[in-house]
């Protein structure tokens, strides 16, 4: 009897980390919200970085742990995405929107750190050049897709780049992984709002609802290279980036908050009136709602200090 209630107890445990494995998978998907974070307050946070930094001893230490949560997240990160997908299908500027919201509730916060030690000379200049930069090569490079934001088929009207088009093609899914592995190693950095401006994040939210039909041939087309791009960057960068905050905290905040700028300026769904009038009032009830849950969001993250 008592081995029969020991074997429930580990099927109800391994049930309830799969079940917050799945609320890292949608925070590591929806801006504002971080999946580090979330692991630092499930407790996952420590171990997990143990099994990446020494796989063989962690995997063998956690990997009661680490299993369940890495399939909860894994579940969570298709199955939001796939709900992200059909929403953005159903109202595109809407959902830009909200993200924009979002980002702009947590962006106070950011400030704040970046603020940490003094701001210099250099971290504005960093700052104002970061904004430009990657404005106009998410701008340009975004603009002649399917899916381009409204800023960006405005710039597009007026600056040409020639013959480079974002497809969502084995390429372009590796960069889609880089995106994704810089957000983990990078503080501050989302992977949803670079992807949305750069017109591939309905592919990519595509592709997971395609994986939730049990699509197989996703997995090569874009599983695989999104893996690829990920890992890579993740192992060639995590000890430079972490080198370049801890001696040039400033500038290195600056370089963030500049590009997190210039994503949240081209995400601004400025055509949401074209629609109709209450399509216009709807996004702006939807950017001001995102605000406040990102802010809270934030409250929530602030509680909690990533080491």
């Amino acid at each position: 009897m008592q081995e029969r209630k020991g074997s429930v107890n580990v099927v109800l445990k391994w049930l309830f980390n799969i079940f917050l494995g799945a609320f890292i998978g949608v925070g590591a998907i929806l801006p504002g919200l971080s999946g580090g974070v979330m692991c630092v307050i499930f407790g996952v946070y420590q171990p997990l970085m143990e099994t990446l930094a020494h796989p063989f001893t962690g995997a063998k230490k956690h990997w009661k742990l680490l299993l369940p949560i890495v399939v909860g997240i894994a579940v969570g990160f298709v199955c939001f995405g796939s709900v992200l997908d059909i929403l953005l299908e159903k109202n595109t500027h809407l959902m830009q929107a909200i993200f924009v919201g979002l980002i702009i509730g947590t962006i106070p916060a950011l400030w704040k750190e970046a603020g940490t030690e003094k701001r210099t000379k250099s971290s504005w200049i960093t700052l104002a050049v970061s904004f430009v930069v990657m404005f106009f090569v998410f701008a340009v490079l975004g603009s002649k897709g399917d899916d381009a934001t409204d800023i960006s088929k405005l710039v597009g009207e007026f600056i040409s780049i020639g013959s480079i088009n974002i497809e969502p093609n084995f390429f372009w899914f590796i960069v889609c992984g880089v995106i994704c592995g810089i957000s983990i190693i990078v503080p501050g950095m989302s992977f949803s709002a670079p992807l949305m401006c750069l017109g591939l994040f309905e592919d990519m939210t595509g592709n997971l609802k395609e994986l939730m039909h049990l699509n197989g041939s996703v997995i090569i087309s874009f599983l695989l290279p999104l893996a690829i791009g990920g890992l890579a960057t993740v192992l060639l960068l995590a000890k430079p980036v972490n080198w370049l905050f801890g001696k040039y905290n400033s500038v290195a905040y600056h370089f963030v908050l500049g590009t997190v700028f210039a994503s949240t300026v081209l995400l601004l769904p400025i055509n949401c009136f074209n629609d109709s009038v209450r399509n216009g009032i709807i996004c702006i009830v939807g950017l001001l709602g995102g605000i406040l849950a990102g802010y809270l969001l934030d409250i929530v993250q602030s509680k909690v200090k990533v080491e």
